[in-house]
Parts: C-alpha cells; structure tokens; sequence
C-alpha cells in the first residue's frame, strides 16, 4: 500500500472544512473522517474532489461494503 504523505493529511482536512465537519451519509457531528471516492490503494489522489466526509460510523460501513456511497 501507498504510504500517505502531506498532500493526503491535507485533503482529508479540506474535505472536512468544505462539508463543516458533518457527514454526508447520516448528517451526524461526531467524529468525522474523510472518504476517498477513488480508493487512494487504486489511484485516487489525495485532492478535497475526491474526499467525502463521513463519520466513523458511516465510514466503517463503506469499507464493510454494507453501504455505497454512490448510491446516495
């Protein structure tokens, strides 16, 4: 697996500004995280166009694969 560098702290920070720290699943404040799109594994670049921000809970959900975030 790639190791994240500064760049990708970045944009995981400048996804949850953009979106006030709320998570765009559930609407929920608590602690918030942010989603690549495109996994950063396969490519995805570490830029707020391809982060979404989503709670811990929603987060875990999509990686369990029992969510879709581009189903929404």
């Amino acid at each position: 697996m790639k190791k994240r560098g500064k760049d990708h702290i970045k944009a995981q920070r400048m996804g949850r500004i953009r979106d006030g720290g709320i998570c765009q699943i559930c609407g929920g404040s608590g602690h918030t995280e942010g989603h690549h799109l495109l996994d950063y594994q396969f490519g995805g670049k570490a830029n707020t166009d391809n982060i979404i921000t989503l709670c811990r809970t929603c987060h875990d959900k999509v990686h369990r694969g029992i969510m879709d975030v581009f189903k929404l």
